[in-house]
């Protein structure tokens, strides 16, 4: 599993599982429902994607996101004391 804790990070992952399947740029913009130019914007780490945006791209790659707490950061909320 790779932890994904930015924007570049993201949009290489995206490129490279992308590429593994064969995909253009504009393959995956169809399927994703977005454009050419959103993927390649999230690629090159232009603009940030809005979660939707990720959401389709992920389920047309097949890739799962996974949301959980940062290792170094206790479990409360940040309005609790102590």
């Amino acid at each position: 599993m790779t932890i994904v804790n930015s924007t570049s990070l993201l949009g290489s992952n995206i490129r490279d599982a992308r590429r593994r399947q064969g995909l253009t740029q504009s393959a995956l913009a169809v399927r994703a429902g977005v454009t050419q130019a959103t993927v390649s914007n999230i690629e090159r780490d232009v603009s940030p994607p809005n979660m939707d945006t990720v959401l389709r791209l992920l389920a047309v790659l097949r890739l799962e996101l996974v949301v959980q707490p940062k290792p170094d950061q206790a479990l409360k909320a940040p309005w609790e004391d102590g």
